[in-house]
């Protein structure tokens, strides 16, 4: 019986995966937790097929590596460690993370206690101990297009996505957080589904984040538990980079599936009946 599956997506990010693996190893051992850690590799170029070898040959009983031969985006990938994946509870991991400060074992039990806790996301930080603002209100799509000239002539713009006077030390329920470090029990991926494969690289933490929303579960800020997140500098801040291209389409396709193209108002009386109507049942009910 395998307690906690670690679903890590990794490209090209070897300098970042030792510490990852790592930290993973330490925590769950000194916890005593039975573990595995699922690597989906997007067809890296540098030197991490070498270091997978190696903990895979190390660690035979809890590495397992998926090798792909190109980067087929966030979806498919992690979708593919899901399946894969034995944990009664599941982590889906930026590879660039490592495990600071907290208890696994306090977040499962959470997570088991508590039905209506679809899934928690911890406390990030940045290497020098700044607090990451990884939580998000649901957007409208006229907020995100008010800010595409200003992005194009690299104007800074205030993000409405974020919560105002956030309280970070305190745990909360939140409309969405980002997918760099997740917890959620298998039978959420059975109810509620895998990530959504035609979005190729985001926004799938929002789309999902929403489905479990609307299966009347809540999404739980904890920051007793904190994960270092060193945030790689990729391609999406610049305004026509392929990245970005990819994002914005994913963002039309999202906003296609759920509404929300100028207020949130509709979304929001979905996931209060799917709430209401989980708190009548005694269950939650499967998302969409």
């Amino acid at each position: 019986m395998c307690d906690l599956s670690f679903v890590i997506l990794t490209w090209n990010s070897e300098s970042y995966l030792q510490r990852c693996f790592d930290s993973i190893i330490d925590k769950c051992r000194q916890e005593q937790l039975v573990f595995e850690i699922i690597v989906v590799d997007n067809g890296s170029s540098d030197d991490s097929l070498a270091l997978f070898e190696r903990y895979e040959r190390d660690y035979p009983e809890n590495f397992v590596p998926i090798l792909l031969k190109e980067n087929t985006g966030t979806t498919y990938s992690r979708n593919l460690g899901l399946k894969k994946a034995r944990g009664q509870y599941l982590c889906i991991l930026d590879s660039d993370t490592e495990f600071s400060v907290g208890s696994l074992n306090q977040v499962l039990q959470r997570l088991e206690q508590d039905k209506q806790v679809g899934l928690i996301a911890p406390r990030l930080v940045y290497p020098d101990g700044t607090v990451q603002n990884s939580v998000k209100k649901f957007p409208a799509f006229w907020h995100k297009l008010s800010k595409l000239p200003k992005a194009l002539l690299k104007i800074p713009v205030p993000n409405r996505d974020f919560y105002s006077d956030f309280p970070f030390t305190a745990e909360r329920s939140v409309d969405s957080a980002i997918s760099a470090c997740w917890f959620f029990r298998k039978e959420l991926v059975e109810e509620v589904g895998l990530l959504d494969e035609k979005i190729f690289y985001s926004p799938e933490d929002l789309d999902y984040c929403l489905r479990v929303r609307k299966s009347g579960r809540q999404i739980i800020y904890c920051p007793d538990l904190t994960v270092i997140h060193h945030t790689q500098q990729i391609s999406h801040k610049k305004p026509l980079s392929k990245v970005s291209l990819s994002h914005f389409g994913g963002l039309l396709y999202y906003f296609r599936k759920h509404g929300g193209w100028l207020s949130c108002k509709g979304i929001y009386r979905q996931i209060a009946a799917q709430q209401a109507k989980a708190a009548t049942s005694g269950q939650s009910v499967a998302g969409s």
